[in-house]
């Protein structure tokens, strides 16, 4: 976590080109693979990003920039039953995602700012469950991929 408040920040790297990397964020059926279980993405500057992450909690915003294979960026926000989550509105924080291309694979840069104090230790340990996730599903791919040459 850094020292400024309402901000996480994650690093990880996967064996994986940007580009691959890239779809698993932009991608509806391949962002399945690794993070929520209904997706509605229009990956360009100000379209929908809607996920379904668990039951009844939907994360709600707009893509504010999206750079193919190198940056993505939404707002963020909940549309919930669960009072603990409403605390963060749908749209009023932001999570950017930066590609660095890094030794034949990717290093992923997380950064989402504008957490309440009340959300940032369940956001700091899901972002942590989901880029990892994120790893698993983008490595399985290039298996995959790799084994259909």
């Amino acid at each position: 976590m850094s020292g400024e408040r309402g901000v996480i920040e994650r690093e990880i790297f996967i064996a994986a080109a940007p580009e691959t990397v890239f779809g698993f964020l932009v991608d509806p059926v391949l962002m399945a693979e690794w993070f929520g279980i209904s997706h509605t993405v229009e990956a360009h500057p100000d379209g929908v990003f809607r996920v379904e992450v668990s039951r009844g909690n939907v994360a709600r915003g707009v893509f504010t920039e999206v750079i193919p294979h190198r940056r993505v960026a939404f707002s963020w926000g909940w549309q919930s039953g669960d009072p603990s989550l409403t605390a963060l509105s749908p749209g009023s924080s932001l999570v950017e995602i930066d590609l660095e291309p890094r030794n034949g694979g990717t290093l992923v840069r997380l950064r989402h700012s504008g957490l309440p104090d009340s959300l940032q230790r369940i956001h700091s340990e899901r972002w942590s469950h989901h880029l990892a996730r994120l790893e698993e599903a983008t490595v399985e791919a290039v298996a995959k991929r790799n084994t259909n040459l």
